[in-house]
């Protein structure tokens, strides 16, 4: 895993012409979960979601990287280091147009998108929320292709910026290209997968104090070239946060998931021999 910062390469001028795609700005409407202290319980649902397509998260897990527009941003804040646990479900009446069928994925990081009122401009353009065209973020896409798949690759390499399993970084139109710390930077800190294609992801885990982001999107590859792939699939998000546990907690937690991993086995099994 590598993480980016400073000027790395030198950007032939040009390179930013990619295909035109919608601009779509990353951004938390109505997905913010709150701030958390982490020294109580707390849990929040976000239910009236929904992605486009099947395929994002798996996409961007590829290792070239993956198209922003096609995941679901949320945000979340804690004000010291906490346990929490992150669901993610497939949700078909999360809105009007939504359907079903959402095989969940999802990774958090920590920090955010740029947020409204955006620093003042450091190019000619118009300074916006961060999106995968913007000419800074096909630099950074850019360096990322020539160190990651090969010399003499471009962003065109990439299918936009958003790295599903490690770090990245994103900028808006006001950024200045190959100034990597002007970006806004997502450091990986895990995923939950719906592996069984059950409906549901989760993840279990602790962070520190900060800022992050969740990425949300499908583990479907082979929807990226079908009819469906345009479709707004539904999706629930619950987040419950509290203390740290203690070391025998951890213990109990620890035996509570072997037990209920050999009981899904077990469940599983039954079903195949029936």
């Amino acid at each position: 895993m590598r993480t980016f910062s400073g000027n790395l390469f030198i950007v032939v001028a040009g390179l930013a012409s990619l295909t035109p795609v919608a601009h779509a700005h990353i951004g938390y409407g109505g997905r913010d979960f709150g701030t958390f202290t982490g020294l109580e319980f707390k849990s929040v649902t976000i239910a009236n979601q929904a992605v486009t397509g099947n395929f994002g998260w798996a996409d961007a897990a590829d290792g070239n990287l993956g198209d922003s527009h096609k995941g679901r941003a949320f945000r979340f804040h804690l004000d010291t280091e906490s346990f929490l646990t992150l669901s993610v479900s497939a949700n078909p009446t999360a809105t009007a147009t939504s359907v079903g069928g959402l095989v969940p994925a999802f990774s958090i990081y920590q920090g955010l998108a740029g947020l409204a009122p955006f620093p003042a401009t450091q190019t000619a353009l118009p300074s916006s929320g961060d999106h995968d065209e913007a000419e800074a973020s096909v630099a950074w896409r850019t360096s990322f292709a020539e160190v990651n798949l090969g010399l003499g690759l471009d962003a065109h390499a990439t299918d936009g910026s958003w790295n599903a399993l490690g770090n990245w970084r994103i900028g808006g139109d006001g950024d200045l290209p190959g100034s990597f710390a002007q970006l806004s930077s997502f450091s990986y800190k895990g995923f939950g997968v719906d592996f069984d294609k059950n409906g549901t992801a989760d993840l279990s885990t602790t962070l520190p104090a900060g800022d992050y982001t969740i990425f949300v999107g499908g583990n479907d590859i082979s929807n990226k070239g079908s009819a469906d792939a345009a479709l707004a699939y539904g999706v629930s998000a619950t987040l419950s946060v509290g203390a740290v546990p203690e070391p025998q907690t951890w213990a109990l937690i620890g035996a509570g998931m072997g037990l209920v991993a050999f009981a899904q086995r077990r469940s599983r099994a039954a079903r195949n021999a029936a």
